[in-house]
């Protein structure tokens, strides 16, 4: 089976449970984001092993707070559980990366940082920018196009960040959780920097959620 089908059928599995569990419930929610991050810690842990106790009290720290924003992004704005706040962001980082491996991979010619991501390049930032601008003009509206790119490129900067300790570690991935895309924390390192970002877009611009209109 090649790489780009393996790939494609995990990230189809691993997108539905997600959204299931974003969608269903608070609790759910919270459960989904609280697995990945004691995941993302126990990799970092695990591959990191000249760490420092105090290097990983720290990681462990920032996801933390991490992982109450994510569960807290939802209930941003009215007060009342909104499953559609979360998920637009998860779409825009999800076109992002789509964006980005099925641009680059045949048409990346310029690489992005080959010192730290061989595979990342000028073109796949590009394209995985573009797709994230279509998504949020979707969700958005026009006006709010701009958070797209944003949000692709912080996502690959998220990205970076997680090869850049891959390389310093020797590690290809980060686990083995999920066939074709790696561990937790190279599935979701795009939203390394993202969820903050975003979590502050939230209280700053007047966001209008297209996705209220679709979720029962």
């Amino acid at each position: 089976m090649s790489e780009t089908l393996v790939r494609s059928l995990s990230g189809a599995v691993f997108g539905v449970l997600v959204i299931g569990m974003v969608f269903y419930h608070p609790w759910t929610n919270a459960a989904l984001w609280a697995v990945v991050s004691a995941l993302a810690v126990k990799e970092f842990k695990n591959g990191a092993r000249r760490a420092s106790l105090a290097t990983v009290w720290g990681f462990a720290s920032f996801v933390a707070l991490w992982m109450c924003m994510v569960i807290g992004l939802p209930w941003q704005g009215s007060g009342a559980y909104e499953p559609s706040v979360l998920l637009s962001l998860i779409f825009i980082i999800w076109a992002s990366d789509s964006g980005a491996y099925f641009i680059g991979k045949p048409f990346g010619k310029h690489k992005l940082m080959p010192s730290v991501s061989p595979g990342k390049s000028w073109e796949g930032l590009a394209g995985g920018a573009a797709c994230a601008a279509g998504v949020a003009f979707l969700l958005w509206g026009p006006a709010m196009m701009w958070v797209g790119p944003l949000m692709a490129v912080l996502g690959t900067a998220g990205d970076l960040l997680e090869s850049a300790w891959k390389r310093r570690n020797g590690l290809k991935d980060s686990g083995t959780i999920m066939p074709g895309h790696g561990g937790v924390m190279d599935r979701f390192d795009g939203f390394t920097f993202t969820v903050p970002v975003y979590f502050v877009l939230l209280s700053l611009l007047p966001f209008e959620f297209a996705l209220k209109a679709i979720l029962p």
